[in-house]
């Protein structure tokens, strides 16, 4: 089985050679000479707009490998006319590592990819996104014995406003994430914000207005790769921006990913364009997602939970429901898993629901408990 490849990144080609996917992987420098074998084209060489009037029939499978950064819209168009002709679309903001995993996806359907990442992400801002994060953190920290590390990608929000936070923020590291100089355990632990000593660690986002849009795919999957090889459970919020690198990076390392949604219309109408748009042209369906219903409110007028998933069509996998300790806990920037209440053991309980999927996903065992009451361990007095 060959593998011919158009494309100028070497780097990719020796990945590529080193995974012994394919026995023979060779250079080509043009399409008059291909056989029948897989086939992988750089839009470098090939523009997509070109791929209607070339015939690429003869190869066994044929891989388009986006290295151009297009906007969400006409990259919903390059897969739709990849899809027409049978070609694999291998979407932009993806590390090399990654291609191959998804050209080895493509050899081994049955094949998956399991991983200690677990992401969080919803499509519009302030609906308890890093508050969800931070509160299963807090869970698997206090019921297992796993080593917890949270990455805070959102490239808009550096998310510690409910912590005493004393650790690094992500624009202070982008140098080092950039010339990869994390040479060890220690040094990395270091730029975290340490809840809990060799249990569970927080890294704060971004604070620099001028580096939102900034951070490149390489820096955050090294990341996300140190933090894989660290910590046994690796939690990710990825906010609610889906042109960057952190999102994309973070969804594609992870094993599940959290749809944070609430009884908004416009949560509803925007994960829908954004799934068109967006999560469809880079290779997810609705099945690589579970929703979780933040500050659930059962009442006559709002939208109920088996019509939001009717609209969107996700699996949901726990609402979680609204408490009237939430605006105090806003006001005093505190969790509102730490707070002690009979009354609120409805709220831990769908964390648990959370904690469990990620245990199962994980194979890191909860320890059995009571739901008993929380201390303030998170809040500042």
């Amino acid at each position: 089985m060959k593998l011919q490849v158009l494309s100028a990144d070497e780097l990719l080609i020796s990945r590529i050679k080193e995974r012994n996917l394919f026995e023979q992987v060779v250079s080509i420098h043009s399409l008059d000479n291909v056989t029948e074998d897989y086939l992988l084209i750089s839009d470098s060489f090939i523009s997509y707009e070109e791929l209607s009037n070339i015939d690429l029939q003869k190869a066994e499978k044929v891989f388009y490998m986006l290295q151009n950064h297009y906007d969400p819209d006409l990259e919903k168009t390059v897969k739709a006319l990849c899809e027409s002709r049978d070609i694999v679309l291998v979407p932009s903001r993806l590390v090399a590592t990654q291609i191959i995993e998804l050209i080895e996806k493509e050899l081994n359907p049955l094949k998956k990819k399991t991983s200690n990442v677990f992401s969080f992400f919803s499509t519009i801002g302030n609906i308890g996104t890093t508050t969800t994060c931070l509160s299963v953190s807090k869970h698997l920290q206090e019921n297992s014995k796993a080593k917890i590390g949270v990455l805070l990608l959102n490239a808009w929000d550096d998310g510690t406003d409910q912590l005493d936070y004393r650790g690094s923020y992500l624009h202070e590291i982008k140098t080092k994430l950039s010339s990869q100089l994390l040479n060890n355990e220690d040094e990395f632990l270091s730029l975290f914000h340490m809840e809990v000593k060799d249990s569970l660690y927080i890294l704060g986002g971004n604070k620099s207005t001028r580096m939102e849009r900034l951070y490149k795919k390489e820096e955050v999957n090294y990341l996300i790769e140190l933090s894989k090889n660290y910590f046994d459970i690796v939690l990710i919020d990825c906010g609610c921006h889906f042109d960057n690198a952190l999102m994309v990076q973070a969804l594609a390392e992870s094993d599940l990913r959290f749809l944070i949604m609430n009884q908004q219309t416009k949560a509803i109408k925007k994960f829908n364009q954004i799934f068109n748009d967006v999560l469809y042209p880079i290779g997810y369906k609705k099945s690589d997602f579970l929703m979780v219903i933040n500050y659930y409110q059962d009442e006559l007028g709002l939208i109920s939970s088996k019509e939001i998933n009717k609209e969107i069509g996700i699996p949901m996998l726990t609402m979680i429901e609204e408490s009237k300790f939430g605006k105090i806990a806003e006001k005093e920037q505190t969790l509102l898993y730490s707070y002690e209440s009979k009354e609120f053991n409805t709220y831990q309980e769908s964390i648990n629901i959370i904690a469990k999927s990620i245990s199962s996903a994980s194979g890191i065992e909860l320890l059995q408990q009571d739901m008993k009451k929380r201390k303030r361990l998170f809040g500042r007095g």
